[in-house]
C-alpha cells in the first residue's frame, strides 16, 4: 500500500470499558498502523478518535441511542445493537454504497473470534468467520471474494490520511 506504519498508541481503555469487553487485538493494530483515513477510497475504519467522526465508541453509541431496548432494530434486522452482557452488533468501519462493518460480539465469546458480520446497498447481511485484518484484506485485494471485494475497481489498494 506505500504506507509507513504510524504506530500509533490509542487509548483503547475507554471505548473497551464502556462496551464491556476488550476489542479484537488485531482491529487495534489496525487502526494504530494507519491511523484515521480511508482504504481505496471505499472504506473507512473507526478507532479512537475524540474530535471527529472516526470514533468507534461514538458511532455504537450512535447506533444505540437509536435502537430499541429489546428484539430486533428495523435497521439492523434480525440482528440488534450489541449491549455489554449481551450478544449483538459492533459496528467498527463503513464503505461507500452504504456498506456497513459489524462485529457480532458477545460477552462471552473471545473478541479474536467474533465474526465479521456486513451488508451493502447492493447485497444482503453476510457474516464471514475472519479477523478484521483478513477482512480488510480481502476486501481491497481478493476479486473472488465476492461481492464484498473491491479488488476490480480498485486493483491497486491504497490508503488515505485524514488530515485535522
Amino acid at each position: 500500500m506505500n504506507w509507513h506504519p504510524l504506530n500509533i498508541n490509542l487509548p483503547w481503555g475507554e471505548v473497551e470499558e464502556g462496551l464491556g469487553k476488550p476489542l479484537p487485538e488485531d482491529y487495534k493494530r489496525v487502526a494504530e498502523v494507519f491511523g484515521k483515513g480511508e482504504f481505496s477510497e471505499f472504506l473507512q475504519v473507526p478507532s479512537v478518535d475524540d474530535v471527529g467522526h472516526l470514533d468507534l465508541a461514538r458511532t455504537w453509541r450512535k447506533y444505540l441511542d437509536g435502537s430499541p431496548q429489546d428484539g430486533p432494530d428495523l435497521m439492523l434486522e434480525p440482528y440488534e445493537i450489541y449491549r455489554p452482557g449481551r450478544r449483538g452488533l459492533i459496528p467498527w468501519g463503513y464503505g461507500e454504497r452504504r456498506c456497513g462493518y459489524f462485529w457480532l460480539a458477545s460477552a462471552e465469546d473471545d473478541p479474536a473470534s467474533w465474526p465479521v458480520v456486513t451488508r451493502g446497498e447492493l447485497y444482503p447481511w453476510h457474516q464471514v468467520d475472519m479477523r478484521t485484518s483478513e477482512f480488510i484484506y480481502r476486501i481491497l485485494t481478493d476479486p473472488d471474494f465476492e461481492p464484498l471485494s473491491i479488488a476490480r475497481l480498485f486493483p491497486e489498494p491504497d490508503f488515505f490520511p485524514t488530515i485535522q
